[in-house]
């Protein structure tokens, strides 16, 4: 869905998908297929200032982003946006084969069709073959992506406000699709052979894609997050202290007179024993597992079911949720199957402080094939 076009070797780009930012500067190389990643960083925004992949508090955003540059020493112009939000609508469509000047509009037809008259803009991928099953005629498997003009347009004099020039506007889901073309996860899974489950832990979202040999066959984005666990436990970190701690209150090293009661994910232990302990997280987590499970385990037997998948090999997290301590390991208990952190991907480098999980969406969207 581009913006406008844009040529260079390097660019920064900005996942705004949510109110905790994230910003990366890298480039990608056509020929080595490598991302490659030289500056990063989290811009914490008001709750707010995102909603739902969309600008909410413009000025905001600005003062914030502006802040982040210069503490990072970013300076570069050309810059990407990858979001993803309700406002987004992505659709496969199997379409007669025709010439390339035809796919466009027989998509926007397929597309604007069965929608309102909102004015909207369409991008689209050719990812296959097919063949009518009442003609034998052969067809085309489009993944098709519209949204709302006035959305793409806002995105984009944003960032000429910033003085920015605009590259491109990216989809999560596409950027995901990009990044895990090929390569090796976590040093030993092959995207390329195996069918893999994907689970990106946003704080307000939960994004689970079936990844078939290099390929998202499926992608449901579903309205639950990890929030109300931070939640909680910023709660305790207010209210307690003293000789009464509690194990987390300790663990997190909690004092009535901290005023900063902003609880890094890293900082609690999802573990069901060590929750034991603290009734209240107990219950936070236990009701976001609850989710989590159920949505992951209804989306595993739907794609097995209708794309005919003999079995999902492994389940890695990412996303903001993937730093809570064990959480791959209560997972994987509950699920009872393997769970792993995504740690690294073999096409994707960077600095040795750079943590792949943050920055998932970031790294596909740099990815540039127009």
């Amino acid at each position: 869905m581009a913006l406008t076009t844009g040529r260079g070797t390097q660019y920064m780009v900005l996942d705004m998908s949510s109110s905790n930012l994230k910003l990366a500067v890298g480039s990608y190389n056509s020929k080595t297929g490598q991302v490659s990643i030289e500056k990063f960083g989290v811009v914490p925004l008001d709750a707010d200032s995102i909603n739902d992949g969309q600008i909410a508090d413009a000025f905001g955003i600005n003062m914030a982003l502006k802040h982040a540059w210069a503490k990072l020493g970013i300076s570069n112009k050309g810059t990407i946006i990858t979001t993803d939000g309700a406002f987004m609508h992505t659709r496969d469509l199997e379409i007669p084969q025709v010439g390339a000047s035809q796919i466009s509009d027989m998509v926007k037809y397929e597309l604007m069709g069965q929608s309102n008259s909102k004015d909207m803009s369409v991008d689209y991928i050719v990812y296959g073959d097919a063949i009518d099953e009442e003609t034998n005629a052969k067809k085309l498997k489009v993944r098709a992506t519209a949204a709302p003009t006035d959305t793409v347009l806002a995105y984009r004099d944003f960032l000429k406000d910033m003085e920015k020039t605009p590259v491109a506007l990216d989809t999560n889901q596409n950027a995901v699709r990009k990044l895990f073309d090929g390569g090796i996860i976590n040093g030993n899974v092959n995207v390329s052979q195996t069918t893999i489950l994907l689970i990106e832990l946003s704080g307000a979202t939960t994004t689970v894609t079936i990844l078939d040999r290099g390929f998202p066959i499926l992608t449901r984005r579903l309205q639950f997050g990890h929030n109300s666990i931070r939640q909680v436990a910023e709660s305790m970190k207010k209210l307690q202290g003293g000789d009464n701690q509690s194990s987390l209150a300790r663990r997190l090293n909690i004092t009535k007179s901290d005023s900063d009661v902003s609880v890094d994910p890293s900082d609690i232990d999802l573990w069901h024993e060590s929750l034991a302990e603290v009734p209240a997280l107990q219950s936070a987590a236990n009701a976001y597992f609850k989710s989590l499970t159920d949505a992951v385990s209804r989306t595993a037997q739907f794609a097995i079911s209708k794309f005919h998948i003999d079995s999902i090999s492994t389940c890695f997290l990412y996303g903001s949720g993937a730093g809570y301590k064990k959480i791959d390991k209560e997972l994987s208990s509950q699920l009872s199957t393997q769970v792993e952190l995504l740690n690294t991907l073999s096409t994707v480098n960077g600095p040795k402080d750079f943590m792949l999980p943050q920055f998932v969406n970031c790294c596909g969207a740099l990815i540039r094939n127009d």
